[in-house]
């Protein structure tokens, strides 16, 4: 099967593309930035017609301790609309950590404040642990 990783945040969607019979995960280009969650969901479907999925694989954030919080509620509401728009599974996959891991894959250097507000602005690391989130449920499944 063929997934897309979904990585949500408020201001920038990070998207990755993988499958488990060919064994790979890439980044994909983020959606970044979008004003409605209406038009994020029109881009998504743009990149689903050039990265073909059998199925959405979106990171679920949940507090260290497994509590859900503000931003799961956020997600729910996104996975949702996801479920109205387009017509494929959608899969929850815890998400804590990602993102600390794709600093650590990108050599995110955080003493260059200058790189780091580039890194995020550009999608780059929403994108990034988007991968990994994917990376971390085909490795599961």
């Amino acid at each position: 099967m063929d997934y897309i990783g979904i990585d949500y945040g408020s201001k920038i969607i990070g998207l990755s593309w993988g499958s488990d019979t060919l064994s790979v995960v890439v980044p994909l280009k983020a959606i970044r930035p979008f004003h409605s969650l209406e038009q994020a969901l029109t881009t998504l479907q743009q990149r689903v017609a050039e990265h073909p999925c059998d199925a959405f694989v979106v990171g679920w954030p949940l507090h260290m301790d497994g509590r859900e919080g503000k931003r799961t509620q956020e997600v729910q509401r996104f996975v949702d609309a996801l479920k109205k728009a387009i017509a494929k599974p959608v899969i929850l996959q815890d998400e804590r950590l990602s993102t600390e891991a794709a600093k650590d894959d990108l050599a995110f250097d955080t003493l260059s404040l200058k790189r780091s507000k580039q890194t995020k602005a550009s999608g780059h690391l929403d994108s990034q642990a988007a991968k990994i989130i994917l990376e971390d449920y085909l490795n599961r499944a």
